[in-house]
C-alpha cells in the first residue's frame, strides 16, 4: 500500500487496483474511491467457473461498491456516486482493465482510510475467490500488493483454457 501526496492510498498489482484520494476541491474528510480488476489476470482464475455474461471478477468488482458502501455506513460516512468524477483518472494503463464508477467518499476520518482500503482489497478477492477457487483458504492478514499477486498468480493456471478445450476435444472425440 502507497501513501502518494494530497493524501492518497493506492494499491495496484497486476490483479486489481484500489485508490483512494482526497477530492481536489471538496473540503476535508471527502474522498474519491477508485476501484478495477484486470479481467485478463482474474480470467486464469475464472475461466469455465460461471455461466455466460456472469465472469466473478466483474462481478466481485460490481459488489465491492456495495460492500463499500456498507463499510462507509457502518463507520459513519456516507458513499455515493462521484457524478463527474474522470473514471479513468488512476486507471492503470494497458488492456484487460475494467474499470468501476467511483464512489465519493464523505465524512472520512483519516484513520478509517485505511481500514476502508484493506476492507476492499480483502473484501474483492474473498468475493471473486469464493467462486473461481472455492476450496482455498484466503489470507486473514493483509497482503501488501506484491504479496497478494504472488498469492492470486499461485492459484491461477495460465494455460486453463487450453487445459479445458482439450478436455472437451477429447470428449468429444471418444463419444
Amino acid at each position: 500500500m502507497q501513501t502518494v501526496p494530497n493524501r492518497s492510498l493506492e494499491y495496484k498489482n497486476a490483479f486489481l487496483y484500489i485508490v483512494i484520494r482526497e477530492e481536489p476541491g471538496a473540503g476535508p474528510g471527502t474522498y474519491l474511491f477508485y476501484c478495477g480488476i484486470n479481467t485478463r489476470w482474474f480470467c486464469r482464475l475464472a475461466w469455465k467457473k460461471a455461466g455466460i455474461c456472469s465472469n466473478p471478477a466483474v462481478r466481485g468488482i460490481q459488489l465491492l461498491r456495495t460492500h463499500v458502501s456498507r463499510f462507509a455506513a457502518e463507520h459513519g460516512m456516507i458513499a455515493d456516486k462521484a457524478e463527474g468524477a474522470d473514471l479513468f483518472a488512476v486507471a492503470p494503463k494497458g488492456d484487460g482493465w475494467w474499470n468501476e464508477s467511483p464512489l465519493r467518499i464523505e465524512g472520512a476520518a483519516a484513520d478509517k482510510l485505511c481500514e476502508l482500503l484493506e476492507f476492499s482489497v480483502m473484501d474483492l478477492v474473498r468475493t471473486v475467490l469464493v467462486v473461481c477457487v472455492p476450496d482455498v483458504q484466503v489470507p486473514a492478514a493483509f497482503l501488501d500488493e506484491a504479496a497478494m499477486q504472488k498469492f492470486l498468480e499461485l492459484l491461477s493456471v495460465a494455460d486453463e483454457r487450453e487445459r479445458v478445450m482439450a478436455d472437451e476435444r477429447k470428449s468429444h472425440t471418444v463419444a
